[in-house]
């Protein structure tokens, strides 16, 4: 099985200068935990909801915080280009699911962006190739003739 069957082929983006708040809001309501950073159509960057967890400790940000009560606030706004990971590793539509989990996972990478002669074509995460690994295995123990593992309805 290679990436291209089991990738999210609906692109989630945003600009390098959007607000990371912008970027939030889009996680939330897409119900994703990675967006691509493109600008002029080319990926430039990925940005995760860990990065924005930790860009949100007030002891990890370099903006301007004002404490009060023990609460912090921002001062200005965290762009996206400030905590984007830039020029991520990608993969290829041909490359195996495995070969993917595997670099996803000497690399703790969440998600790879999938490039096919230099254009973004789609994205695969973590729960997208334990999807296949478990729907894989449930056919194995089953003969063949396994339950289809499919996605959740609104996701795709």
């Amino acid at each position: 099985m290679n990436v291209a069957e089991i990738m999210h082929r609906d692109l989630i983006t945003v600009a390098p200068q959007d607000s990371v708040e912008e970027a939030v809001k889009l996680l939330r309501r897409r119900g994703v935990r990675h967006l691509l950073v493109m600008k002029n159509n080319r990926l430039v960057g990925i940005i995760s909801d860990r990065d924005i967890k930790r860009a949100m400790d007030p002891r990890q940000t370099k903006k301007k915080l004002m404490g009060i009560g023990g609460l912090y606030f921002l001062l200005e706004p965290i762009l996206v280009e400030e905590i984007m990971t830039p020029n991520p590793m990608t993969v290829g539509p041909s490359t195996s699911a495995s070969h993917a989990a595997y670099i996803m996972v000497e690399r703790r990478f969440g998600a790879l962006p999938v490039l096919d002669n230099g254009r973004t074509v789609g994205i695969v995460t973590e729960t997208d190739l334990l999807r296949y690994f478990a729907e894989k295995e449930m056919q194995t123990e089953a003969g063949g003739k396994g339950p289809r593992v499919t996605r959740r309805a609104g996701k795709s």
